[in-house]
């Protein structure tokens, strides 16, 4: 695997410790510290997208991840894959998904957990 990647799922660690509050970073920081990451590496954005794939479908990664990245990148692959899993029987993360989803809309409903996304 490589660094970029590498550093990726380090960021996403953080991200899940401070979740946790196992850190002394903000669980927001975290995401953020992740978004300008995926940010600065655009050559790795088809990486970035199975990642998020990945978190979405997983039981143990916390969704907000991609949903506060999918705010601001709006990519359409993430949009797309979001849509053909959501099937509340089959999938309990389906609430999940669909709060992902709510991050592609002109008014994000969880713009006011985050203060970076928050509207002044």
């Amino acid at each position: 695997m490589n660094d970029v990647i590498e550093e990726f799922d380090m960021l996403c660690d953080v991200a899940m410790a401070a979740f946790g509050e196992e850190q002394e970073i903000s669980y927001e920081m975290s995401l953020l510290n992740i978004l300008e990451f995926v940010k600065k590496h655009p050559d790795y954005k088809q990486d970035f997208v199975e990642k998020f794939k990945a978190i979405l479908v997983s039981g143990n990664s916390p969704f907000e991840v991609v949903a506060f990245c999918m705010r601001e990148l709006q990519w359409p692959e993430i949009k797309e894959f979001v849509i053909i899993k959501m099937n509340p029987s089959e999938d309990p993360r389906s609430e999940a998904l669909r709060s992902t989803l709510t991050a592609y809309d002109e008014l994000w409903p969880d713009a006011d957990l985050y203060s970076y996304y928050r509207v002044n």
